[in-house]
């Protein structure tokens, strides 16, 4: 009985361990060293934590690792030994009721062709985080050669780690909003194809809704901190539907446009470059 006991208990420590790990994406397995998806560039729009949360909603996301041999610091190619990233605290603007874990559980990442992940969940219970938080995760790199760690910030925008340039955003939405969503999204993948072009645009984008139904819409478009810019109505017929955008008044950055019918929503992201 005492066994059975000790037996119970060590194992529901260690579903206590697990229940909030990742397994990394194993499409990356022969990619090049890198933090998978991609991140959000201007070059790549698509890029990035392309899925929203919602507060009072249930969250998570997994990033992958594939910590490169070396990085570049101050001219200097250093081979990597490590990278450790701190089991708490490491992971910046996380919406309030969310965290985050590693696998390996220590957060130490080492190259060699290893895949690593972090994964981001919880439940944001704060309205004030509606908007776009920007991800970063605070790191250590210890070298392989007697040289002393060094501080990285994932993602990387100084070239010192190969693959990671960029950022992660991530669009916290009101709640209710993420099952609008989701519905939309299965819709969507039947129904209705979203793009603009050209982007990065300057002053004018052109923005495509391909559709096999017409349907009435609500076009918003939306600052980084979740800031409504631009609404108006718009009816949608069956095929492709051409929809000028003049944000000739708009500053540089990332902007969200959405198309929605009141039950369900779609979005996409522009950026003004001039």
């Amino acid at each position: 009985m005492k066994k059975a006991i000790l037996f119970f208990f060590a194992s529901f420590i260690v579903t206590l361990v697990t229940a909030q790990s990742c397994l990394p994406d194993l499409l990356f397995q022969d990619s090049a060293a890198g933090v998978f998806p991609v991140p959000f560039t201007m070059d790549r729009p698509d890029g990035g934590i392309q899925i929203p949360a919602c507060i009072n909603e249930p969250y998570e996301f997994v990033i992958t690792i594939k910590v490169p041999p070396s990085v570049t610091f101050a001219g200097l190619q250093v081979d990597i030994d490590s990278v450790n990233v701190t089991t708490t605290g490491a992971v910046q603007n996380l919406p309030e009721g969310m965290s985050y874990a590693c696998n390996p559980p220590t957060c130490v990442l080492i190259p060699d062709d290893t895949l690593s992940c972090i994964i981001l969940f919880g439940t944001p219970t704060n309205s004030a985080d509606i908007g776009i938080k920007d991800i970063t995760i605070n790191a250590t790199v210890f070298p392989a050669s007697p040289f002393p760690s060094l501080p990285i910030v994932l993602p990387d925008n100084t070239g010192a780690f190969p693959g990671a340039e960029g950022n992660y955003f991530l669009e916290v939405m009101e709640e209710g909003a993420c099952e609008m969503t989701t519905n939309t999204r299965d819709y969507l993948n039947q129904q209705i194809s979203l793009t603009n072009t050209p982007n990065p645009f300057g002053y004018e984008t052109t923005i495509e809704v391909t559709s096999l139904s017409r349907e009435e819409l609500t076009f918003e478009v939306f600052d980084l901190v979740g800031k409504r810019i631009h609404t108006e109505k718009v009816t949608i017929l069956a095929g492709t539907n051409r929809i000028p955008f003049d944000g000739s008044q708009l500053q540089n950055g990332i902007y969200t446009y959405s198309f929605s019918n009141g039950d369900s929503r779609v979005s996409n992201k522009m950026v003004v470059l001039r």
